[in-house]
Formats: C-alpha cells, sequence, structure tokens
C-alpha cells in the first residue's frame, strides 16, 4: 500500500505538493486535522544521520580500499596522493576531512553501481 501511494504522490502536480514557499503543501493539508498546528508549521529541520561515528567506527577502512583502488571509479578524477593524506591524518580525521572523505566515498559506490 505505501508502494502504490509513494507512486500514486509521483503524479502530484509540483503546484500542489508547494504552495507559494510552503513546502509538502497538500501532505500538510491532508494530516493537518490530525497533528496539532505548530507541527503543521514548525520549520524544516532536516534530519540527523549519524555519519560521523559510521566512518569513525566503520568506513575508514573500506573508504581506503574503496579510494585508494587503482581502478577505483574516480581515480581519473582526484588526487590519489591527496585522499591518502587525508586517510592517513592522525588527529581528528572526521572534523579535518570527514565530509569530503563520506562525498567521494558515496561517489565512489554510486559510479561503480551506475556506471
Amino acid at each position: 500500500m505505501i508502494v502504490e501511494l509513494w507512486i500514486k504522490s509521483l503524479s502530484i502536480p509540483p503546484h500542489y505538493k508547494l504552495s507559494g514557499a510552503r513546502e509538502k503543501a497538500i501532505l500538510k493539508q491532508a494530516v493537518s486535522h490530525l497533528l496539532p498546528q505548530e507541527i503543521i508549521d514548525r520549520p524544516k529541520s532536516g534530519m540527523m544521520v549519524p555519519v560521523h561515528f559510521w566512518f569513525r567506527k566503520f568506513w575508514t577502512r573500506k573508504a581506503k580500499s574503496l579510494l585508494l583502488d587503482k581502478k577505483a571509479a574516480i581515480a581519473p578524477y582526484i588526487e590519489r596522493n591527496t585522499i591518502k593524506d587525508w586517510l592517513n591524518y592522525r588527529e581528528n580525521l572526521w572534523g579535518k576531512y570527514g565530509i569530503k572523505l563520506w562525498l567521494l566515498v558515496s561517489l565512489e559506490i554510486w559510479l561503480r553501481t551506475y556506471e
């Protein structure tokens, strides 16, 4: 049922989804009787994802194997020695290069998947 609703939502014209600067206008209208007005009108807050934790605990080693592989899909576009320096940084790796490395890992996985 959720998939069918999602597919159906793709057919909703954009002007119903965005009313002026009000995002998700049709969704907010549909659930306005279910939720308090302060929830409906609250500002966008984003979704927090523990990327820092994941990268520190699980992805540093995987990032090395993905990004430093001579056959890496991004190899023609990056300076391998710079990536090696970033990955071997001894202090706060995430604070210094984490976001850049995470984006490169994501790009590498995407390129391998959709190349």
